[in-house]
């Protein structure tokens, strides 16, 4: 009997480094480029190769490549269920990745520390979903000790900073996609606005979008194996935990257990 999948959205309300191929650290004076990202995922898998594989699960509309992290303890036992993390589906929450990032680091650098984590568990994570995005949002002028409110932007630089979508064009003279809003349960159900210019558009179709695609492949893998047990996405801007269903408000089968889920990450 498979055990269910849990969905919970982590809203958290900074911090990257220079990683290296031989002995990786992980850097907290600056956030990542995507570039570095990946160069730091790299530096884990060639040092910690026991532990460590990654997985490229699909292509960005620019030719980014989403590469997932996959960690366990090095026992090779088989059949664990896993952990599925990803961040940064909108492009201007920097801070989710830098989450998932430093969950990495805590699960591989400092395994000796969290190893109970990994004894019955592997760990899957991708670290940025809107890589075209993200790479967009930090194009502008360099923003120092600047509070950026992006209810309404008022310079073209806070309109890259503050930008949401993905890069791949929705219409003839408007570009992105709310990657959040690209799934198929429950699409363009709850009054989504059908403008393709409109920073919360829901695509065309669902799963229209590469970078949509490529998470509901990684899901289904895992729901298909039976080894899905969790499913964590990282947002920013609000603190809240949320899990099934939002779309409409309606409580989920096995709602006590997610309710467990959420009181434990509280704490």
């Amino acid at each position: 009997m498979s055990l269910p999948l849990f969905l919970v959205t982590l809203f958290i309300s900074g911090s990257l480094g220079i990683p290296f191929r031989s002995g990786p650290k992980y850097q907290t004076d600056d956030y990542y480029t995507y570039e570095g990202i990946q160069e730091y995922l790299k530096g884990l898998a060639y040092t910690y190769s026991n532990r460590v594989k990654l997985t490229d699960i699909g292509k960005t509309y620019e030719n980014r490549t989403l590469t997932t992290i996959t960690i366990s303890n090095g026992d090779r036992r088989t059949g664990k269920n896993v952990i599925f993390i990803d961040a940064g589906f909108h492009a201007r929450e920097w801070l989710t990745h830098t989450a998932a990032l430093n969950i990495i680091d805590q699960l591989v650098v400092n395994f000796k520390e969290n190893q109970e984590l990994l004894k019955d568990y592997d760990w899957v994570i991708l670290p940025l979903v809107n890589a075209d995005g993200y790479t967009y949002s930090r194009s502008g002028n360099v923003f120092i000790n600047e509070t950026i409110t992006c209810n309404e932007p008022l310079t073209s630089d806070h309109q890259i900073k503050c930008w949401r979508k993905n890069r791949k064009p929705s219409a003839e003279d408007c570009i992105g996609t709310d990657l959040n809003r690209n799934f198929e349960y429950d699409w363009g159900k709850e009054g989504d606005i059908n403008d393709p210019c409109y920073l919360a558009f829901k695509g065309i179709s669902p799963f229209s979008e590469p970078e949509s695609q490529a998470v509901k492949r990684v899901l289904l893998d895992l729901v298909k194996s039976g080894r899905g047990i969790l499913y964590l996405t990282f947002h920013s801007a609000i603190s809240l935990i949320l899990y099934p269903w939002g779309s409409n408000g309606d409580k989920a089968e096995n709602f006590k257990e997610h309710e467990e889920v959420a009181e434990a990450g509280i704490l």
